[in-house]
């Protein structure tokens, strides 16, 4: 678990990168938008995760970090190959953590492009391509990392939580966690709503998907009310690498300082 220093030390340089570094966009969506995204990710996110989903016909996102593959952390068993392939297969996006799962804001800038570079490999070389999508291990994040992040993928997500709407920032993305410990049916369904009210991209995420979860990951039935309360109100859902496309109106700068 992340000490109160970490959370400290990570929420300060969070709130520094959001004034400092912005890669800013104009959202030009009429629908809104909610993507479902896993981070890490757990096999469990693929076996229940992605099959909820497909219920549905819709895609998510799925953050990997290419050293936890086919391993048991604190007793939680993440994806293997066949999990890669069986996402590729069914349209699922594959995004982008540090290989070594490691803190972006304790990385020297030369360590952080090995991180990518070494993850990349690992994915493609396992029938993952054109990885545009990233997310910062544990939501650290620093102004210097967030430049050099934002230079090599098309967004970066954070897990600062809020909506994205208006002139958002696609290198810290806003996002709001899908934990069976911090959200129930009612707030479920206010937030999908206010989304729905602004026309704004909301973005969940979560880690494994089972029946008792771990304080990181939701049951298959609170990912599956998600689903279906945002189909029910009308948004779409798409991955984080489709919604970027949309939602850009062709204003792009990355801004420092």
């Amino acid at each position: 678990m992340v000490s109160t220093w970490e959370d400290v030390r990570t929420g300060f340089l969070g709130r520094a990168s959001r004034l400092l570094v912005r890669k800013r966009i104009l959202t030009s969506t009429e629908l809104p938008v909610v993507s479902f995204t896993f981070d890490d990710f757990p096999s469990s996110s693929c076996t229940n995760g992605s099959r909820i989903l497909d219920d549905f016909g819709v895609a998510g996102t799925f953050y990997a970090a290419g050293s936890l593959c086919a391993r048991t952390v604190d007793q939680i068993r993440y994806f293997n190959l066949d999990d890669l392939r069986h996402l590729a297969i069914r349209g699922h996006e594959i995004g982008c953590h540090t290989f070594s799962h490691r803190r972006v804001s304790f990385l020297l800038n030369n360590q952080i492009q090995d991180e990518i570079r070494r993850n990349a490999e690992f994915l493609a070389a396992n029938g993952a391509v054109f990885i545009k999508s990233f997310a910062y291990p544990f939501g650290d994040i620093s102004p210097r990392s967030k430049q050099v992040l934002s230079a090599y993928f098309a967004s970066c997500r954070s897990i600062q939580s809020g909506l994205n709407a208006g002139n958002i920032d696609l290198g810290q993305l806003r996002a709001v966690a899908l934990y069976d410990r911090v959200i129930d049916p009612g707030r479920l369904s206010a937030i999908i709503e206010g989304a729905i009210r602004i026309k704004a991209w909301l973005i969940f995420y979560t880690h494994d998907v089972q029946e008792n979860p771990s304080p990181y990951g939701c049951s298959p039935k609170l990912l599956r009310e998600a689903v279906a309360y945002a189909f029910k109100a009308g948004a779409r859902i798409l991955t984080v690498g489709k919604a970027v496309t949309i939602a850009t109106a062709g204003y792009n700068d990355l801004t420092t300082g």
